[in-house]
């Protein structure tokens, strides 16, 4: 798609539609022009034709029904199959009327967006029930600050830290079952922590019924001095309630 990214020049608006789901999400701004290979590895190399991006309004997705309105103007096109197409270059007019179309989401719908959240016990918002999980034990055991969803800046790349422990400089990242949907996303991560010989541990969805040992263990294989909070207060209570038995 190099004919398209080609045209693209910092400070354009940009939005984006996944096939699969027909949902166009926005509102995005390019921060640098379009090129090829900003991330050479990204999606294995099958996509090399590339800009670099910020969410400029922070919006949920819109469907079809959403873009019905400008479906009958003809501002955009629906495949024989119902997926949305759009012009090679968008008009300042269309680039206008979609962003009316994503700040008239109802506040409700938001709501709802926001309710799925989890919240942990120090306040952070997390996306599932694993990394709930894995927050509220940091929070119960690791004696040291831990920043959720913290962005990372590594040669010129913003990634998501799941977490980052400043004091100590370790990241921790939290996997779900590996699915086609996210598998890149993975290899970039893991691949620019390697890259810069940063402190990582991994930890899993098959992890959670045995954080106590696997979280610990994995930070002391990394940090075999670092110091823990209750646990070993529990390891204490366990060994003298077996003495007395």
């Amino acid at each position: 798609m190099w004919s398209r990214v080609s045209q693209v020049k910092e400070g354009d608006a940009l939005f984006l539609l996944n096939y699969q789901t027909n949902h166009l999400h926005g509102v995005f701004e390019a921060v640098s022009d379009g090129a090829m290979n900003i991330v050479p590895y990204a999606y294995g190399g099958r996509f090399p034709a590339q800009v670099r991006v910020r969410r400029k309004v922070n919006c949920s997705w819109v469907d079809k029904g959403a873009l019905l309105p400008l479906i009958k103007r003809r501002f955009i096109q629906v495949s024989r199959r119902g997926i949305l197409i759009f012009p090679d270059k968008l008009s300042r007019n269309l680039i206008d009327e979609l962003y009316r179309i994503f700040l008239q989401i109802p506040p409700e719908f938001r709501a709802r967006t926001e309710s799925a959240y989890r919240k942990a016990r120090d306040g952070h918002l997390t996306r599932s029930y694993g990394e709930r999980l894995v927050d509220d034990w940091l929070h119960e055991h690791l004696p040291y600050k831990h920043l959720y969803d913290f962005p990372l800046e590594l040669s010129g790349h913003v990634i998501r830290c799941d977490w980052h422990v400043p004091d100590m400089e370790l990241h921790i990242e939290y996997w779900e079952e590996p699915s086609p949907r996210y598998t890149d996303a993975v290899d970039i991560k893991l691949k620019l922590y390697n890259d810069h010989s940063l402190k990582v541990i991994n930890l899993y969805e098959n992890d959670l019924p045995s954080l106590d040992h696997v979280i610990r263990t994995r930070i002391v294989a990394l940090m075999p001095k670092c110091k823990f909070k209750r646990l070993a207060r529990k390891r204490k209570a366990r060994l003298t309630s077996r003495g007395n038995i």
